[in-house]
């Protein structure tokens, strides 16, 4: 008799941990992009994007609300100080490249590496014209 309660505890309670880390690792924002910017070699449109993080494996999905199109990513945790979720733009030439992702107070923020294209027009633009970054608000 005791060996079944054991068991039948252990079926209920091991899904329900597993549940619970799993929505502790994972989480998402939104928020409207108004220009076309690139994640990688993915070149995504304005819209209102869903940007995934699970911070387990370091893993971003950033999906356009309208059309579904998705690009994921791997990217590097941080701990920023900042009070309010937001995506951060590196606008360079005519370009945007997304940089960085941070979420809500508390939480970890993710920073993504440079793209070829990014380093490259880096190099071009030279010291004088440093990029300028573009902060957009996520609800």
């Amino acid at each position: 008799m005791k060996r079944n309660l054991i068991g039948i505890l252990s079926l209920v309670v091991l899904p329900l941990l597993l549940s619970a880390t799993g929505a502790y690792a994972q989480s998402a924002v939104q928020g409207n992009v108004p220009f076309a910017f690139k994640v990688g070699r993915t070149e995504l449109p304005a819209g209102t994007y869903r940007i995934k993080t699970e911070n387990t494996n370091n893993t971003i999905m950033i999906q356009n609300c309208d059309t579904g199109k998705a690009v994921m990513s791997i990217a590097q945790q941080e701990y920023p100080r900042a009070t309010t979720s937001k995506l951060v733009f590196h606008h360079l030439g005519n370009q945007y490249f997304l940089t960085q992702i941070i979420g809500p107070a508390g939480s970890t923020g993710m920073s993504l590496p440079a793209s070829k294209l990014e380093r490259e027009l880096e190099l071009a633009s030279g010291p004088s014209n440093a990029d300028e970054e573009v902060i957009i608000a996520l609800n």
